[in-house]
């Protein structure tokens, strides 16, 4: 038998140019899951009902102000330099790339690591408070550090927010005193010295003597003072110190029409390093008290506030990721969640490990046992907010930057980019017969529940 050659070749030359084609194929497609209703409110259940009695509100409400006020009551300077400074070592052995997107070189990070002035830590133990948003880095550096070329949007030493108003204890500066270091109450590193300032005695102590707090109802809120100059923004996941109200007359007259003024303080530094305390009049319509009544509507108002907002690696350009999302989210009502996904899920001490289950179990197991709106999904270096089922199929809301899908002889990054609400298996469409793509479903490794927490928390406070 003799065998065409030429014929054999065409024949591979229009099967790999087909298969090539296929692999490509929607390649531009938008994600279907992105088609879904971006409304949190359209996946509550009827008779869906999360509510917290008063009582645990306001045990929730008290263990939040304890934690967050301890920089300036209870909190001592870790003297764990290896866990202070975790970031410190890569600095003499892995420079990463910069963001001209070559590598660094060791010089460069060798220089980072002598400003840290690590062998002189702690200089410092002075209460102090943010006074403007700003980023908390893992070294006293603005610059980035990528992985690779190709490492955007994940720069390595953006750590986190931090809004304005926050209590911190200053533990350090590098050299210049550019930088200083500061412990709060979910997150340690370093912070611009001209976004933080000492606070006075007579000040701290009137801050912890109030007793009502605000949150606002909607993202980026801005604030004025009396004057009408602008102070800052209110952010979801912020809290705000109420001023006791003051009433307001006409000229004292008999009769006189009279209005509550609700107003909120906000921080300025001085040039003497400290801090003021300025009010903002507020619209009332825009801040509910803290902490917000526990129910899926309000949860759902949350995320809704938050929807399509751009994601931030570590809150980088004041955008949030994955763990700032769930951790505005929750502190509406009272609970304090550390800064990253894992610790987060590990919060509560009732994580359940779901990491034996398939992938079809998995979800059943969470459709069943979680709950809507109150439920955190972990998996390594995600964490999502459950908030019900569309089609038979797990519902989360997240801040994602993107979900990884293969086909035959191509891998692609689908970008997500933001706030975002998905099934557990958005990308699915994109992967092949072949594909060793994961889905989101498969790398859930455990749930917890904050409702049950909060519920917890009250139980245990009444046994006390």
């Amino acid at each position: 038998m003799k065998i065409n050659l030429s014929v054999i070749t065409k024949f591979l030359s229009v099967l790999v140019i087909t298969l090539f084609v296929v692999g490509c194929a929607g390649k531009d497609v938008p994600l279907a899951d992105l088609s879904l209703p971006q409304d949190a409110s359209f996946y509550i259940q009827q008779n869906e009902s999360i509510a917290l009695p008063p009582k645990a509100l306001e045990e929730l409400k008290e263990s939040y102000l304890n934690v967050w006020f301890s920089p300036w009551t209870t909190m001592q300077v870790d003297q764990d330099k290896n866990a202070v400074f975790w970031a410190a070592p890569a600095l003499l052995k892995y420079p990463g790339y910069g963001e001209n997107l070559k590598k660094n070189s060791l010089e460069y990070t060798g220089k980072i690591y002598e400003d840290m002035d690590l062998k002189n830590y702690p200089s410092a133990s002075i209460k102090a408070i943010i006074t403007t948003d700003t980023s908390v880095r893992a070294v006293p550096s603005e610059k980035p550090r990528y992985n690779s070329p190709e490492g955007y949007p994940f720069d390595r030493w953006q750590n986190s927010l931090i809004f304005q108003g926050t209590p911190v204890l200053i533990t350090h500066f590098d050299l210049s005193k550019e930088w200083a270091h500061i412990q709060s109450s979910f997150v340690y590193g370093w912070v611009k010295s001209s976004d933080i300032a000492k606070i006075h005695q007579k000040d701290m102590d009137y801050l912890l003597s109030l007793k009502n707090y605000l949150v606002p109802n909607k993202d980026k809120i801005p604030l004025y003072d009396s004057k009408g100059e602008f102070l800052t923004q209110a952010r979801i996941g912020e809290i705000f110190a109420l001023k006791p109200d003051r009433i307001n007359s006409s000229n004292g007259k008999k009769n006189a029409d009279t209005s509550r003024v609700k107003e909120v303080y906000v921080y300025k530094k001085n040039l003497d390093g400290y801090a003021s305390l300025l009010v903002s009049k507020i619209n009332e319509a825009d801040f509910s008290p803290f902490p917000k009544k526990m129910d899926v509507n309000s949860m759902a108002e949350i995320i809704n506030s938050m929807m399509g907002q751009r994601y931030g690696w570590g809150g980088l350009l004041e955008n949030r990721d994955c763990s700032a999302f769930t951790r505005d989210s929750f502190a509406n009502f009272g609970i304090l969640l550390p800064r990253n996904s894992a610790s987060q899920a590990k919060y509560a001490n009732n994580m359940i490990d779901l990491s034996a289950y398939n992938a079809k179990e998995k979800e059943q197991y969470i459709i069943k046992h979680a709950t809507p709106f109150a439920t955190i999904l972990w998996l390594k270096g995600h964490i999502m907010l459950y908030i019900g089922t569309y089609e038979g199929k797990a519902m989360v809301a997240h801040s994602a930057w993107s979900i990884s899908t293969s086909k035959m002889f191509s891998k692609q990054e689908n970008i997500l980019g933001g706030v975002v609400i998905t099934t557990l298996w958005v990308g699915k469409e994109k992967n092949g017969i072949f594909s060793r793509s994961k889905m989101l479903i498969d790398k859930v490794l455990g749930m917890s529940d904050l409702y049950d927490y909060a519920l917890r928390a009250q139980a245990h406070e009444g046994q006390q």
